[in-house]
């Protein structure tokens, strides 16, 4: 009796580990970008620890727990291996959104979500040499904005992911905390970026912060510069 009594036992564990096994799996995605409601840009975002994120929350359920994405250099984000269902969306980052988005989530879906840069960021290059780069960096600010724009900065790496905290060589760097907004906005800054290699793919971008919750950096985008040999 005893035998029999394991035996079923064993039967009865396989079945629930079978009828376990049969749930799907998540099979669905969201991807899109944050999109400058007034330019129709991406907003490009820091590419590593400090940068913006993406947080959804299925609504089908009572109370969900945050899925949350960072959203990538360039200001697309992608969420794989989520459910089919409806969600809330919210983004946060370097810019001003007001909108609660709400979303039907079948397969993969894409959703472009519009906001308002805290600021806006521009890079050129003026000159290279085998071991600098020298560029032009400039700012300008949206109405909707107002904060104190608190840095001006360039950067550069030998890698896509360069940001303020992550980059190869010299850093240019302009504290701005206590000059007026509409003195930044009238000003270029150049920044020569040195300590480089020769013949050296790099990667550049100019980045600005305003005194925001999370110190979030906003950032032109981004150029690739080939050192000279």
């Amino acid at each position: 009796m005893k035998k029999i009594l394991t035996s079923l036992s064993f039967v009865l564990l396989a079945l629930a580990a079978c009828e376990k096994d049969n749930y799907e799996s998540p099979n669905a995605g969201l991807s899109g970008a944050i999109i400058d409601a007034t330019t129709g840009n991406k907003v490009p975002q820091q590419s590593n620890v400090g940068g913006g994120y993406l947080q959804l929350f299925q609504t089908d359920y009572p109370k969900p727990s945050a899925i949350q994405s960072a959203l990538h250099p360039d200001g697309s984000y992608t969420r794989d291996f989520i459910f089919d269902g409806n969600y809330k969306v919210v983004p946060t980052g370097p810019f001003i959104y007001q909108d609660t988005l709400q979303v039907a989530i079948s397969g993969n879906t894409r959703l472009d979500i519009k906001v308002i840069p805290y600021l806006n960021v521009s890079c050129e290059l003026v000159t290279k040499t085998s071991n600098s780069i020298t560029v032009r960096v400039r700012v300008t600010q949206p109405p909707q904005s107002t904060q104190q724009i608190a840095q001006v900065l360039a950067v550069a790496a030998p890698f896509s992911s360069v940001d303020a905290n992550t980059y190869m060589g010299t850093r240019g760097l302009t504290n701005t905390s206590a000059v007026a907004n509409s003195q930044v906005v009238a000003t270029t800054y150049e920044y020569t970026l040195s300590q480089l290699k020769p013949n050296t793919l790099y990667y550049v971008r100019g980045g600005s912060r305003t005194n925001n919750t999370g110190n979030f950096y906003n950032y032109s985008p981004m150029l690739q510069v080939t050192t000279n040999p």
